[in-house]
């Protein structure tokens, strides 16, 4: 593996109305006085890397692995505004030697040392192609600028967790300074958009296939269609929810099915456990009898889900744990490891069987059918044909007055299972807020926030009850074996700790149940409520 080089580009990049377009700029430019000397052709793929929720480039990086003749590279490069086509981005590229079996493990330090906190704990997934045949050419400028010109056309394709799918062809000029003053690549685009009149491009070429593909990321908001409205029925409104949990649960399917990363099981849980809620919570809205039926199967849904998702936490927590590791031998470390991973194996062949059933097809044409049905001109859910702003103030009313009162037995008896029952509360009261926010702006914004402050600390809590009594049971589960007493050892130390951690959350609870201002939140929800 060679040296990294790291780099500061600068460049102009051009749209060409049409394949052939370079023969008049490269006419222009002799007749300006520039030298252009023809390089070799150059054949190049390029695999973009991020992860399934696109943190690298959401924090304005791209990650491509780079197959050009013999050559393969890894390319971290930022993106930053291309104003006028102009464009400089910081740029850190490695020659790898050798093959390069999984492009995802980017097993490169210094990349890996730049990315590593940008993307924990998620795995980096090959997202799209780009492929390119490049024809490049070594201009010199009057004033002894060194400047590679670039003809491209390039071709994209869907990759990774995206419906394989070609889009139309790109054709581009890219005009980058290798030596020289930047004033010199300035007047060389003068000439260019001048005579000629090209279009300075926008964007990379990742940005490009994103646009050009259709690449949709995955969202946590629903798009304008499906925002719920003020004035919206409340049957609708719940179907509007229901087709985007319904979403969101379809486009991390794939993921999970692949297991490339847990985050897939994690986002596909929460969709089924948001649309459980949703029958709980706006039930009034939906025919009992389609009501139960949902509930039922979709528990079971997330039964399947929720039993990889504990482990998987588990396994993510560990790495917290690492005093208590360190005690135990490599040994004693890969038994514990081996038994999660035979009893993760068990249930996530027990998941893909269920999505893999009748059952779980029957539930999901249901569910689409329920969503894009047309309302009912005369419902039988008593709450069907009430606005919004009618039903949805009383039923988060209630939900936020049982916070309180859970919050109450809580601080009077602070057991696991009181915090527990709170952090179901709060649960019910942010989902509540979150399905109707979008119809009255900004206005819950703090108060969901607050909320979610809370069920964090309450869910880290709750881990530590998880952990406890996954211990608990993997020691009745090897009870008579002879085992390794470091073994024993590490297990007894990862039980105290989650002791000491559960200990410092219901601290940490106590501090931030202080900062609750009741009667404020309760002034909030009454302002909002009374504006529209």
């Amino acid at each position: 593996m060679k040296t990294p080089t790291e780099t500061k580009e600068i460049e102009y990049k051009f749209l060409l109305p049409e394949p052939g377009a370079n023969a008049a700029v490269l006419n222009l430019l002799g007749s300006k006085g520039y030298r252009v000397r023809r390089q070799r052709t150059i054949r190049q793929e390029d695999l973009y890397l991020d992860t399934f929720d696109w943190r690298l480039f959401r924090h304005g990086f791209s990650l491509r692995l780079r197959r050009a003749n013999e050559k393969v590279l890894y390319t971290l490069k930022s993106i930053g505004k291309i104003e006028g086509g102009r464009a400089e981005r910081r740029e850190i590229e490695i020659e790898v030697k050798g093959s390069v079996v999984d492009p995802t493990a980017a097993a490169v330090k210094e990349i890996q040392m730049e990315i590593a906190e940008i993307i924990y704990p998620r795995r980096l997934i090959g997202q799209l192609t780009v492929r390119t045949e490049r024809q490049p050419y070594m201009v010199t400028s009057p004033g002894n600028a060194r400047i590679e010109l670039v003809f491209d056309s390039t071709g994209f394709l869907a990759r990774g967790q995206n419906k394989p799918r070609r889009a139309r062809r790109l054709f581009e000029m890219e005009a980058e300074l290798r030596k020289g003053s930047p004033a010199e690549l300035d007047t060389l685009k003068q000439h260019l958009t001048g005579a000629i009149g090209l279009t300075p491009s926008g964007q990379s070429k990742l940005e490009t296939a994103i646009e050009r593909l259709g690449i949709v990321f995955p969202a946590k908001n629903p798009p304008p269609h499906l925002h719920v409205k003020i004035d919206d029925r409340f049957d609708r409104t719940v179907q509007k929810i229901f087709a985007f949990q319904i979403h969101r649960l379809d486009e991390n399917i794939p993921g999970v099915l692949s297991d490339i990363d847990t985050e897939f099981v994690h986002q596909a849980r929460v969709a089924t456990r948001r649309m459980r809620s949703l029958i709980r919570l706006f039930g009034g809205a939906i025919p009992e009898k389609t009501g139960s039926y949902f509930v039922e199967e979709l528990l079971w849904l997330g039964s399947l889900f929720g039993g990889v998702r504990d482990l998987d936490v588990f396994l993510l927590n560990l790495s917290r744990f690492k005093q208590a590791i360190e005690i135990a031998p490599r040994r004693s470390i890969n038994t514990l490891m081996q038994h999660i991973a035979e009893e993760r194996l068990a249930l996530f062949a027990d998941l893909k069987a269920g999505l893999a059933s009748a059952r779980w097809r029957l539930l999901h044409s249901r569910l689409l059918a329920f969503a894009g049905r047309t309302p009912a001109k005369n419902p039988s859910a008593p709450l069907a044909p009430a606005p919004v702003n009618a039903v949805a103030p009383p039923i988060i009313t209630a939900r936020f007055d049982a916070v309180i009162a859970q919050g109450s037995r809580v601080l009077a008896k602070p057991e696991p299972k009181n915090f527990h029952k709170l952090r179901i509360q709060f649960k019910k009261l942010r989902y509540a807020l979150e399905f109707v926010s979008p119809a009255y702006g900004d206005s819950l914004h703090s108060l969901i926030e607050e909320v979610v402050k809370i069920q964090d600390c309450l869910g880290d809590l709750q881990d530590t009850v998880f952990t406890r009594a996954l211990i608990d049971r993997l020691l009745k589960r090897w009870k008579g074996n002879v085992l390794d007493p470091r073994l024993l050892f590490m297990l007894g130390e990862l039980y105290e700790l989650q002791g000491e951690i559960a200990r410092t959350k219901q601290t940490e609870f106590h501090q931030i149940w202080k900062h609750f201002d009741q009667d404020a939140l309760q002034k909030t929800l009454a302002s909002a409520f009374s504006a529209v």
